[in-house]
């Protein structure tokens, strides 16, 4: 198959991202439309992709036939997008998280199965060069067999959940969750979203092999002269691995591990820091660590895209679209498929349960809620004027005509 014909949907902040990294990916895909909303935003998408603009998303399929979507739209709309796409045959990639409930990504999922299309849910974390070289030391056993991760940060739950579950290579089997609230004066952050309240969660998650996963989440962002507290620590049986935790940080990440004869000296760990090495343009080439012949030698992850002008930052995003590219191709499983964003997204909602059930723990898999369905549906239609779910297409319609 030659390259993909790519239309955006939805061309905001994020949008604006996922259309240059696709155009980017000039063997993958040819950008052939962007549709927004809002008229001005569509065309100035279009405009930098030297492509169509559309304000609805029927008219675009109608006359583009893309072979795959790129659905960055506000979260309550993602189902109605992803549940037309695939009722019209067309792969698609959803950012993150999927929906808001489990009863709407059911729904997708199912959508998708049903018609025979790729889903793919856009989870860019585990997939930052430095994610991708960490799960890489674990996996030839650099640090022993991993038991616990910690990720301390201040924005949602999934991110950095989809981490642990990859760190830890097992399924979340229950959750437990603290969760604190409090007001604050009023105020805007960098992203020009208003807050009056601050938000503090902790979750503990408890894996099938044993292993537990430590999050602390909220929404303070660094605001109001709060500590970050930004970081992630992975503890094996015998070393630890010490990064940033914010999947846009780089620098200052190490492994911290004891040879042979440090377990005979007190248990004492060498530090050994990741290293990178550039392109004479400044591109990533890979990111590598010496260690002690009897801890492997030199372990390195080289990135696959170091020919192209794809910042270290962008790496995780191309990975995403180049995944539901290789999917629809080849016809594979995309990265990350809709099931694994629906067990991203459980956690946090398990979280959510758990804090009302004061902080007893929450048995996974979860099903459904009706009472949680039909509160996301009575806000919908209140903010929409449609139902969500009894006519997808009629839904769309109100939610991509120009406003």
């Amino acid at each position: 198959m030659s390259r993909l014909k790519y239309a955006l949907i939805g061309h905001g902040r994020r949008g604006a991202g996922h259309l240059s990294t696709a155009a980017t990916l000039k063997d993958a895909f040819e950008v052939v439309a962007v549709c927004d909303a809002h008229q001005e935003s569509a065309e100035a998408g279009a405009a930098k992709a030297g492509t169509k603009a559309y304000t609805d998303v029927r008219k675009m399929i109608d006359e583009t036939s893309p072979d795959v979507c790129d659905v960055v739209v506000p979260i309550q709309l993602h189902h109605t997008v992803s549940c037309y796409l695939s009722r019209r045959g067309i792969s698609h990639n959803v950012e993150t998280g999927l929906a808001p409930t489990l009863g709407l990504m059911d729904m997708m999922i199912a959508d998708a199965t049903e018609n025979k299309v790729k889903l793919q849910t856009s989870e860019n974390f585990p997939f930052v060069p430095v994610e991708q070289f960490v799960c890489k030391l674990i996996q030839e056993d650099v640090i022993g067999n991993v038991h616990k991760c910690y990720r301390l940060f201040s924005t949602t739950g999934y991110h950095g959940l989809a981490a642990i579950r990859c760190r830890m290579d097992a399924n979340p089997r229950s959750v437990s969750s603290i969760g604190h609230t409090m007001p604050v004066t009023p105020y805007v952050d960098r992203a020009k979203r208003d807050f009056n309240r601050e938000n503090l969660e902790f979750y503990a998650v408890d894996f099938d092999n044993g292993g537990l996963g430590i999050a602390m989440v909220g929404n303070k962002n660094g605001c109001l002269g709060r500590n970050k507290l930004v970081g992630f620590e992975t503890c094996g049986e015998r070393g630890t691995i010490i990064t940033n935790g914010n999947q846009g940080a780089t620098g200052g990440e190490t492994v911290n591990v004891c040879t042979d004869e440090d377990l005979r000296n007190g248990g004492k760990a060498q530090t050994y820091e990741f290293q990178r090495k550039y392109s004479e343009n400044g591109i990533l080439r890979r990111i590598f660590v010496e260690l002690p012949a009897s801890l492997g030698g030199t372990v390195e992850w080289i990135n696959p895209y170091h020919g192209t002008t794809i910042p270290e930052s962008g790496i995780s995003l191309a990975t995403m679209l180049d995944g539901i590219a290789r999917a629809v191709r080849e016809d594979t499983q995309p990265l990350w498929t809709g099931e694994m964003g629906r067990a991203d997204q459980e956690m946090v909602i398990a979280a959510h349960r758990s804090i009302q059930m004061n902080r007893q723990p929450v048995e996974l898999p979860l099903e459904a809620d009706p009472a949680e369905e039909e509160a996301f549906d009575r806000n919908f239609e209140a903010q929409f004027g449609v139902h969500p779910r009894e006519d997808i297409e009629k839904a769309l319609q109100v939610n991509f005509k120009a406003r």
